[in-house]
């Protein structure tokens, strides 16, 4: 009897090996047929033959191509059949294939479409992997929630798939780094001796995406060895080539390169102001290369002038250039630990715009004039030349804040003090106004001479930090005022949703603290940060409370920033690694200039959508290759013991940061023996039935590291009361 269940299995198993011919046992072998129902195999192949669905030769059975044009087109890019499977009543949309819960183990996914989230269960997925634009039927709707089933997939994210290759019983697949790609693949054998490759990073070709409903792993062919797993320069280089990111710049783009000049003509300084005699400064991190921003203070009769200087970048890579066309394709520089991968080629952000001492360079320059109480009186930005006096990084500003002894001129570190105290009071007009304050130190990574991590630190937020911070929130806003009265691209940070915030207050009043909804968002978060009990309240819910919050972006709508209390504000201070300043410094010097401007909103629009993109690509990115060090280092500390805190609560175990080092690890429920423990979601803790132990928020504990797998792996010792 005819079977269309086992009729659809034979269809897609042929589909899967197009170039081969299958025997009858071949078939009920490969799709795992039960032996009651060999005869319906026999009676399905002979009408599936009949139809001219597929082709029979002999006692072989092949694929057979019955497409139209347009769906061989498709189906060459890993799709599947009509999108409306003969459902045409059902609504279809497009959107992004979401798999990051399927990477957890559970058994569902989402569409991401422009106007709703669509769940789809694991089964009904095809074989989409994360952030493939797909074709999703909408079924129904329930609470709120809409359920469907992909039935096209539009577009592939990624032609090549980078990960370790293991063997199995003879058999090598790839494991991928990314963890969203939720399945292994098989690799085929080419011109690589796959024994030579094992515990190796590699780049793998696709060559068939598999296919679910058989079972079929998806598999494909190794085109680059990029070296040995668990080396830290390997695994930055997987990263890289991960996500896709432009190792070199296009030979057009050199080539116009190699047409810059960095010497300055008389005749573009007698264009500009000249600022050259102005005892002018940096201040960057000790291992920076880019020097985008300098600045200059003097004092006055009336009170001070300060001067905020940005490379002017724009003056060298302009539209219509392929640098600016490469530029735009980047969206911002990518930092990784020893390595960038620059928005602009070296030449440009190293050499001819990097405001590097002792060298003549242009500079667009907001000049910021206050009285003797501190407050603006008046602002303006013109284009200038300027000279560096001194370059200093951030250590050697806080040694003489901190009043210990250095080799600082004297007149400059008096101007620094008159800076430090100007930028005091600005802090403090801001908190006034409602801007938020996170303590959120970073993960530092200390090399050997090898190359190899021999330690990591927490970077925290010093007061030489700070000052370059207000001032160029000075520029920043200023810029963003002067065009306002145009299109253009502002930096925004939305409101918070109101229910995220009613949930955290909850979180909080369990721990005794209090968020006062009723008043001002900024003032009641402000508070709340202000009243922490201590240290230790911050490192558990100053990132709660942030990821509470919208991400800040890129927008040509003006929906001012929540988190700087400002109602103005742009990106300015950075055209050297961020291309939202690059098309903001165009639009400023056009606008001082009285040009015509040269972005139409559908341009800024753009701009701005790359912008964001890219930016979340870059932390995407930089936190993955963040966490992989963090592994590599965790890996000598097999054994060893430290004391931590509690950070999160869930149901499948505690979240614990250590103090030692800015580490954080999973203590998984499974492994706390002697005790059964319940999840409480209210106050987000653990509960032991019978003995009443309680783990919670900010707890401190001394914890083993037991294992490093894809996460740290701690083993409780013990709970400190």
């Amino acid at each position: 009897m005819f079977d269309s269940k086992i009729a659809y299995k034979v269809k897609s198993l042929l589909s899967a090996n197009r170039d081969q011919h299958f025997k009858i046992k071949d078939i009920a072998r490969d799709i795992r047929l039960k032996k009651h129902k060999h005869k319906d195999l026999i009676d399905t192949l002979f009408a599936l033959a009949k139809e001219e669905k597929i082709a029979v030769k002999g006692r072989t059975y092949s694929y057979k191509n019955t497409e139209s044009k347009r769906a061989r087109k498709a189906r060459k890019m890993g799709n599947s059949p009509s999108s409306n499977n003969g459902n045409s009543h059902h609504k279809v949309l497009q959107g992004t294939f979401d798999s990051t819960s399927l990477a957890r183990n559970k058994t569902y996914a989402f569409v991401i479409t422009d106007s709703v989230d669509v769940f789809v269960s694991a089964e009904d997925t095809l074989n989409a992997y994360h952030k493939d634009k797909v074709e999703v039927e909408v079924r129904y709707g329930r609470q709120g929630k809409q359920f469907g089933i992909i039935t096209r997939i539009v577009e592939r994210a990624r032609e090549q798939i980078v990960g370790k290759v293991q063997d199995y019983r003879g058999q090598y697949f790839l494991i991928p780094d990314n963890s969203r790609i939720h399945t292994n693949f098989m690799i085929n054998k080419k011109d690589v001796p796959l024994k030579d490759t094992k515990d190796m990073k590699v780049v793998l070709q696709v060559t068939n995406w598999g296919n679910r409903e058989l079972q079929k792993l998806p598999a494909g062919e190794i085109v680059e060895i990029l070296g040995k797993a668990g080396d830290p320069d390997v695994e930055i280089l997987s990263v890289i080539k991960q996500y896709g990111l432009p190792l070199t710049f296009p030979d057009e783009v050199i080539a116009e390169l190699n047409d810059l000049s960095d010497e300055i003509t008389e005749e573009e300084i007698a264009l500009r102001r000249d600022l050259r005699e102005l005892p002018t400064l940096t201040i960057d991190p000790a291992s920076a290369k880019d020097f985008d921003d300098a600045i200059s203070f003097i004092s006055t009769d009336n009170g001070y002038k300060h001067y905020v200087h940005i490379a002017d970048v724009a003056h060298y890579v302009k539209p219509g250039m392929k640098l600016f066309e490469e530029a735009a394709k980047r969206g911002n520089s990518f930092y990784f630990p020893k390595r960038v991968i620059p928005m602009l080629p070296e030449k440009i952000s190293n050499k001819i715009c990097s405001l590097r001492p002792y060298e003549e360079k242009l500079t667009v320059t907001v000049q910021t004039n206050l009285d003797k109480n501190n407050r603006i009186t008046s602002q303006k930005v013109y284009e200038s030349v300027i000279k560096s006096n001194v370059r200093f990084n951030y250590e050697e500003i806080d040694t003489l804040f901190a009043g210990k002894e250095t080799k600082i001129n004297p007149e400059i570190s008096e101007m620094l003090f008159e800076m430090k105290k100007i930028s005091a009071f600005l802090l403090k007009k801001r908190k006034q106004k409602g801007y938020l304050h996170f303590d959120l130190p970073e993960t530092e990574f200390i090399f050997d001479e090898e190359g190899h991590i021999s330690d990591l630190q927490r970077s925290s937020e010093t007061e030489s930090h700070q000052l370059i911070e207000n001032f160029m929130l000075i520029a920043n806003e200023y810029i963003a005022t002067r065009l306002s009265r145009q299109n253009t691209i502002y930096r925004i940070h939305e409101q918070p949703d109101e229910k995220k915030l009613l949930n955290m207050k909850d979180i909080v009043k369990r721990y005794e603290m209090k968020l006062n909804l009723q008043q001002n968002y900024n003032y009641a978060l402000q508070q709340l940060l202000d009243d922490m009990p201590s240290p230790l309240y911050h490192r558990v819910f100053d990132r709660m409370i942030l990821r509470s919050m919208k991400r800040a972006r890129y927008s040509v709508e003006n929906e001012g920033h929540f988190g700087l209390a400002i109602q103005n504000y742009t990106h300015f201070t950075s055209p050297i690694r961020r291309l939202c300043d690059l098309i903001v410094h165009h639009q400023i010097k056009d606008l001082i200039n009285n040009r015509k401007e040269r972005f139409n909103r559908k341009e800024i629009f753009d701009f701005a959508g790359v912008g964001t993109e890219q930016e979340s690509l870059a932390d995407e990115s930089e936190r993955e290759v963040e966490m992989k060090n963090k592994l590599i280092f965790m890996k000598k500390k097999l054994g060893e013991e430290y004391d931590g805190i509690i950070v999160g609560v869930k149901p499948s175990g505690l979240i614990v940061e250590i103090d030692r080092y800015p580490i954080t690890g999973v203590i998984p429920i499974s492994s706390i023996k002697g005790e059964y423990l319940e999840y409480d979601d209210r106050y987000m803790m653990l509960i032991g039935k019978t003995s009443g132990l309680i783990f919670k928020l900010t707890d401190k504990v001394k914890v083993q590291v037991s294992n490093i797998d894809d996460e740290v792996k701690f083993q409780l010792i013990k709970k400190y009361e």
